[in-house]
């Protein structure tokens, strides 16, 4: 249900927020022949993963009436995100406006506290109380095609479909104790997803667009995990949420020939109102 609900709110988003691209309205993107329609991007951020499934309370050995029980918290804790790419622009496919490849470092950890009890008749004991840990860092390649609504002519909404695949390419589990009756997950180191980006941009000079963004895996590819969306950590379900930044480097033309010595003005196509000038 939630990924229907993604993929209704990117494509009814197209009309929400504009009337698609029109090639005769100047944009904050490179226009050509004033600029090669490729270049590079990069991109700093911070991942989050957010607790959505957990079992919170696991029942253990019982003896007469007494039961031991430990109770879980998890939580996320704050990543690092980093990515660096190349971009092309497409001129001919109305609402979309560029795709680009490229990979990303991801730095995805968090944590499972426990609190460990017996339970009787007259009340309940405390016991031992601690926590697992999980940390992961992902080296990934992605690609990506990205809509674009135009909101003025140097700032736009955009909206992103892409795919990653990567792998953990250093990976730690702190156990400090194993909840009674239940098994304890792990995500594999290689994993793969696709994801859905809705990103703010704007043309802040003429060679440099910032988009700030926040990304939401919506389907697990390599894990399938029955379609689910999340990573498994110890006895919890996470959804790691991406907020970044990227800046795309515009390149202006160079003409790799000379023009003709008698040529008047500006070759076909230049445009001396083009956005970012």
């Amino acid at each position: 249900m939630r990924l229907i609900l993604l993929f209704v709110f990117f494509f009814v988003g197209s009309t929400l927020f504009g009337q698609g691209y029109n090639r005769k309205n100047k944009d904050a993107f490179p226009q050509t022949p004033r600029f090669e329609k490729t270049g590079l991007y990069f991109g700093l951020g911070a991942n989050q993963p957010f607790h959505v499934a957990s079992i919170k309370k696991a029942e253990g050995t019982k003896i007469g009436d007494s039961t031991f029980i430990t109770n879980s918290s998890p939580s996320g804790q704050l990543g690092v995100f980093a990515e660096f790419g190349r971009y092309h622009m497409i001129e001919n496919l109305y609402f979309f406006r560029y795709w680009n490849y490229g990979i990303n470092y991801r730095w995805i950890h968090g944590k499972e506290g426990f609190e460990n009890q017996i339970t009787t008749s007259t009340g309940n004991v405390p016991l031992l109380a601690g926590e697992n840990s999980f940390s992961d860092h992902f080296l990934n390649a992605h690609v990506e095609i990205s809509g674009v609504n135009k909101l003025s002519d140097k700032t736009f909404l955009q909206h992103t479909i892409g795919g990653q695949a990567g792998y953990g390419i250093l990976s730690k589990r702190n156990y400090a104790t194993n909840l009674p009756g239940l098994e304890q997950k792990t995500q594999n180191r290689l994993h793969s997803y696709i994801y859905y980006r809705l990103g703010w941009g704007a043309r802040v000079s003429k060679k440099l667009i910032i988009i700030p963004s926040i990304e939401v895996p919506i389907l697990n590819a390599y894990t399938f995990n029955s379609g689910r969306y999340d990573m498994p950590y110890f006895n919890s379900h996470y959804w790691p949420i991406t907020f970044s930044v990227r800046f795309l480097l515009c390149r202006p033309y160079r003409l790799k020939n000379c023009p003709p010595v008698d040529a008047l003005g500006l070759p076909d196509g230049f445009d001396r109102d083009e956005p970012g000038k």
